[in-house]
C-alpha cells in the first residue's frame, strides 16, 4: 500500500514557542503549529505543544495500525504474539502523547 503524503518519520522543532513539523534529514517543513484560535484567543504553549506531538506522530501511528491490521487480518495468524508490532504501537502512542 503506497503512501501518498510525506514520507515520516517527522518531528517537532521548536524556536521559542513557535513549532513545525519537519521530515527527518532534510529538513522540509510538513505544517506550522499556531497558537492562535480564529476568534482571537490563544492556545496555551503546552496545547500548542502537545498538537505539534501528535502531528509528528501521525506517519508512525499509520504505520503501527496498518502493521496491527495486517497481523490481525492474516489468515495464518493462530494467535500468536506479535510483539514487535504492538512495541511499534507503543512507541508511536507515546511519540504523540509526549
Amino acid at each position: 500500500m503506497g503512501t501518498k503524503h510525506t514520507p515520516g518519520p517527522w518531528y517537532v522543532q521548536d524556536d521559542h514557542g513557535k513549532r513545525w513539523i519537519e521530515t527527518e534529514g532534510n529538513d522540509d517543513t510538513i505544517a506550522e503549529v499556531h497558537r492562535r484560535k480564529r476568534k482571537g484567543s490563544v492556545y496555551s504553549c503546552e496545547e500548542a505543544g502537545a498538537n505539534a506531538d501528535l502531528i509528528a506522530a501521525a506517519p508512525d501511528l499509520l504505520s503501527a495500525l496498518q502493521g496491527l491490521l495486517a497481523a490481525y487480518e492474516d489468515p495464518g495468524n493462530t494467535g500468536s504474539t506479535h510483539d514487535d508490532k504492538v512495541q511499534a504501537a507503543r512507541n508511536a502512542i507515546s511519540k504523540a502523547a509526549a
